[in-house]
């Protein structure tokens, strides 16, 4: 009896390739549910972009103009200080003169406690700046002058923040509010501007332009509407360069929130400001 043997079956080159492709694709897969499970969708994708509330923003605009208390608040996070027995950043020079007539005066210079050069250097930047301007006033007789000077500091994500706050005022001249915020990674060692933050903080250049431009086209309505209206109030230019990015100076973090803060004050006589705050 002849017995019949099925033929050898034989995998042709085309089935191997898809076979091949389809382990690839499924050991893709599973590594990327491994890893998010591990890590976290935050390595895969930018942070979303949320503007805090009207309640959240009043509340924090509060606590903003509370917080100038003169002085270093938080942990110093590992900082190398000059001094041992002063804190991060001090009162380097106070003058709380009042004449009459010529001036009334709150001023509370800081400085950095460090021997880092850079930081140095912001030290001697600020102390000219700020004791000329008071030197100018003291200088200055029977034009009833208002000059203050406060500050605040702290460090959050490795990065060093100061905030000055100045007002000045002249008699019934409009007061004039300025702000200079600095913030110093510690660990590259320099200084760092907003595009920057934003890479540190994981959010995406362009959704931070796109919301900082609603929300001042919107304060830009409002300010217009209130002018039309008779108040004296400062009109927002939302064309202004100064809403890129790139020229944005002020900004820091604090209690894990971004504050970018446009101060008129900087460039015109008028203490008003307006917050975009993440």
């Amino acid at each position: 009896m002849n017995v019949i043997l099925p033929k050898q079956y034989r995998v042709s080159k085309t089935d191997i390739i898809i076979y091949t492709l389809a382990i690839i694709v499924c050991v893709v897969a599973l590594t990327v549910i491994i890893t998010m499970q591990f890590l976290g969708e935050g390595i895969f994708h930018k942070n979303q972009i949320q503007i805090a509330t009207q309640e959240e923003m009043l509340k924090l605009k509060t606590e903003f103009d509370n917080m100038f208390s003169n002085q270093f608040e938080g942990e110093e996070e590992g900082f190398s200080k000059k001094d041992s027995n002063k804190s991060v950043v001090f009162t380097n020079y106070e003058n709380t003169n009042n004449v009459e007539g010529d001036y009334t005066l709150n001023v509370h210079i800081p400085e950095i406690n460090s021997e880092d050069e850079n930081l140095l250097k912001l030290n001697k930047e600020i102390a000219e700046t700020y004791k000329e301007q008071t030197s100018n006033i003291l200088a200055t007789t029977g034009k009833q002058m208002i000059y203050s000077v406060q500050y605040i500091s702290h460090i959050e994500n490795k990065i060093l923040t100061l905030i000055i706050r100045s007002n000045i005022k002249q008699g019934n001249q409009a007061q004039k509010t300025v702000l200079q915020t600095y913030n110093y990674d510690l660990e590259n060692k320099k200084m760092i501007n907003l595009e920057e933050m934003l890479t540190k903080l994981n959010y995406e250049k362009n959704d931070v332009q796109e919301k900082i431009k609603e929300e001042i086209v919107k304060e830009e309505k409002n300010s217009k509407n209130l002018q039309e209206l008779g108040y004296a109030i400062y009109v927002r230019d939302s064309q202004s360069d100064i809403y890129n990015i790139e020229n944005t100076e002020q900004f820091f973090i604090h209690k894990g929130k971004l504050y970018i803060i446009y101060c008129y004050g900087n460039y015109d006589l008028t203490s008003e400001m307006d917050f975009i705050i993440l």
